[in-house]
């Protein structure tokens, strides 16, 4: 991601099976949950967009299509 966009875009990893973490993001877990979401789930900008799988390919064009339409 960074060799592609630089600081433009970064990728954080929320492990929900980490107690600790799944705590820190309660209320981001609790709207996954009640949306019927299955994990993993891609999150960017604070919508999901993905979910049941990840599809790195797929991400990069969400990425690329967003910076696109803002740089």
């Amino acid at each position: 991601m960074r060799r592609r966009f630089g600081d433009a875009a970064t990728i954080d990893y929320i492990n929900v099976e980490d107690a600790v973490t799944a705590d820190a993001h309660a209320a981001l877990l609790d709207e996954v949950r009640e949306a019927g979401l299955l994990f993993p789930v891609t999150i960017i900008d604070g919508e999901a967009v993905y979910d049941g799988a990840v599809s790195y390919p797929a991400i990069l064009r969400q990425v690329e299509t967003r910076i696109g339409a803002t740089g």
